[in-house]
């Protein structure tokens, strides 16, 4: 996990965290620990970059949803998983994942995104194609595009190469529409979300241990409550940034591993999903031109900074350490 925190803008987002005091003559941020509630304000326009190398990441989805194409069918998708299958070999059929609908700009959102619901009389569908390790996945709907990471037994390859699978997707997949005249891709959300899986010990054994994982979502505890027992956590925490138009939702939530895995067990699961609009609003959207992926690209880089640097800046010195952090700052 890595990231580099993008040049001074004009807007950047900001994080109150508690205070942290060195335990040492070092004056470097990566030699602190948490130990007071006195605040402390970071900007994303710090420029610093942040590596991980042992995250506790298992899941990268990088996504774009469009307009779907009006002579786009269901026989489209089989086909292009043709031109796929080589590398990946595997393929399900599910379900859609639903078109989100989000507004930003002078369009100010309270309320979570909304869902859209398509009513149609023709059949839809999600193709999941899967390499035979089982590490990497495509999903092509005639709306969106999803290219997956799963930890399998190797670590993160990091977002560069995740990102230049998503790429070389991309790129087949317009290929694929303009030599079929199905029509133009008009791309309107890029997203791009993190899972993390942080098991029992040695950072936490009950849920009430979790703020001390991450104090800058909790604080530094959870009130006790007489006669009752904390079992567990779902809530959402909600960033925007306004240039580059963009929302960070973090969501923990509690977790068991799978059958079958070297370590089950009850788990934290820590998503961090960013999402923004392809284009400054929605009035100056223009048709997918590969290689022409700037908007695309711009944002998924922007949103690959936000949550490397939430999730930087929310957990604690020992978590941070663990998970064998290295930082530089210029």
């Amino acid at each position: 996990m890595q990231a580099v925190a993008p040049p001074c803008r004009r807007n950047g987002l900001q994080w109150v965290l508690l205070k942290e005091h060195a335990t040492s003559d070092s004056s470097d941020p990566d030699q602190c620990r948490a130990t007071s509630r006195e605040s402390r304000e970071w900007k994303l326009e710090q420029r610093c970059s942040v590596t991980y190398d042992a995250p506790p990441l298992v899941e990268v989805a990088i996504s774009v949803q469009f307009d779907a194409p009006r002579e786009l069918h269901l026989a489209h998708l089989g086909a292009f998983w043709a031109t796929q299958k080589s590398a990946l070999p595997v393929v399900r059929v599910l379900q859609p994942i639903p078109a989100i609908v989000e507004a930003f700009g002078s369009q100010e959102q309270w309320l979570p995104p909304s869902v859209q619901l398509a009513l149609t009389d023709e059949p839809d569908c999600r193709l999941q194609m899967i390499s035979q390790d089982d590490q990497w996945m495509c999903q092509v709907q005639r709306n969106r595009l999803v290219i997956n990471w799963r930890k399998r037994s190797d670590q993160y390859p990091r977002f560069g190469t995740t990102w230049d699978r998503f790429h070389a997707v991309w790129k087949a997949w317009i290929e694929f529409l303009t030599d079929s005249n199905v029509g133009t891709v008009m791309p309107r959300l890029w997203e791009l979300t993190y899972v993390n899986r942080i098991p029992k010990e040695p950072l936490w054994k009950t849920p009430d241990e979790w703020p001390a994982v991450f104090p800058g979502l909790w604080g530094d505890r959870f009130v006790a409550v007489d006669g009752a027992k904390l079992r567990g956590i779902q809530a959402q925490w909600v960033w925007e940034s306004a240039d580059p138009q963009a929302r960070l939702y973090v969501e923990p939530r509690p977790g068991r591993t799978r059958n079958g895995e070297e370590s089950r067990g009850d788990v934290l699961l820590l998503s961090l999903t960013a999402r923004g609009p392809v284009g400054k609003v929605p009035g100056e959207l223009q048709e997918a031109n590969f290689p022409d992926m700037g908007p695309i690209e711009s944002g998924i880089h922007f949103g690959h900074d936000l949550i490397v640097t939430t999730f930087d800046k929310t957990a604690s010195y020992e978590a941070r350490a663990f998970w064998e952090r290295h930082v530089d700052v210029d």
